[in-house]
């Protein structure tokens, strides 16, 4: 479903569906560890496949434009890429850099106090991972 949905979304955008951007949603589809733009480009060509690093990053960008995936700033200088739009939290480690998803039901029903109609919402929580935490 998602690559479907994806691809959809390029040729809405008045994109062609090329070999490297379907590389690059078959990469994505399914994927839980919320790579950088540079960890795809990466991975795509240890499978000796030919591809940009302007292409990865260019079709990320349309992805996100479209809202097919979602991108998670870890820091100034990175973000990271989820396939996952379905509303949850990220939880971000400032040492590793990894991200991990959080689905609270407790979370809706904070969000129902708000005073106003809710369309979404992007939760960051930074701190420390439990690998991390064990090794300091």
């Amino acid at each position: 479903m998602f690559k479907e949905t994806a691809l959809q979304a390029l040729k809405e955008n008045g994109y062609k569906i090329t070999k490297p951007r379907e590389w690059i949603i078959e990469y994505l589809e399914g994927n839980k560890n919320h790579p950088t733009a540079l960890e795809i480009f990466d991975d795509i060509r240890k499978n000796d496949k030919s591809i940009s690093f302007a292409t990865v990053y260019n079709t990320l960008e349309t992805l996100v434009k479209s809202g097919i995936i979602n991108e998670i700033s870890v820091d100034s200088q990175s973000s990271r890429f989820d396939p996952d739009t379905s509303e949850h939290i990220h939880f971000v480690c400032v040492k590793c850099k990894k991200v991990s998803d959080i689905y609270n039901s407790s979370f809706g029903e904070f969000l129902k106090n708000i005073p106003g109609k809710v369309n979404g919402y992007n939760v960051i929580i930074k701190g420390e991972c439990e690998d991390c935490v064990e090794k300091s």
